[in-house]
């Protein structure tokens, strides 16, 4: 019987510590995971914080919207049509559309990362207005949210 009684005791602890480290490595990587979540999220901010652009000018046809958008914030931007948004509005904002756009020409000056908006580097885009009568507000979106508006 007292061969039974340690025999117990023993399964019973190896039981004990068993689920203890089964509880502390569940533990290490749920921080573990909670923590990488946390630094991405942060360097996303920071990009974000570090992105800027600005419409420089714009000429207005019947059909057409050309605008030129600088990057004047210190990340890179993807400019492709389906990453970054262009919005049209009239003069009392009672239609928004998003419109579609292409690239006109080159980025200048594309010397670092040909055929990304490098810092510095402007973008002529092509907008097509068909979608409002009297666009009068653009709005352009990055592919991180960042934004620049201007009256027509």
């Amino acid at each position: 019987m007292a061969i039974a009684n340690l025999i117990g005791a023993v399964v019973g602890v190896f039981l004990l510590l068993l689920v203890a480290y089964l509880l502390v490595g569940a533990t290490l990587i749920t921080a573990e995971t909670v923590m990488n979540a946390q630094r991405e999220m942060t360097e996303v901010q920071v990009t974000t914080i570090r992105t800027s652009i600005a419409i420089e000018e714009y000429t207005l046809t019947d059909d057409r919207l050309y605008l030129l958008i600088t990057n004047d914030g210190a990340t890179i931007i993807d400019p492709k049509p389906e990453g970054m948004d262009v919005y049209l509005s009239d003069d009392l904002f009672t239609q928004m559309v998003r419109a579609s756009w292409i690239q006109e020409g080159t980025i200048t000056p594309d010397g670092i990362n040909p055929g990304l908006l490098d810092p510095g580097e402007s973008l002529n885009m092509s907008i097509d207005i068909s979608g409002v009568a009297s666009p009068s507000w653009v709005k352009v979106a990055t592919p991180n949210g960042i934004t620049a508006s201007s009256y027509l």
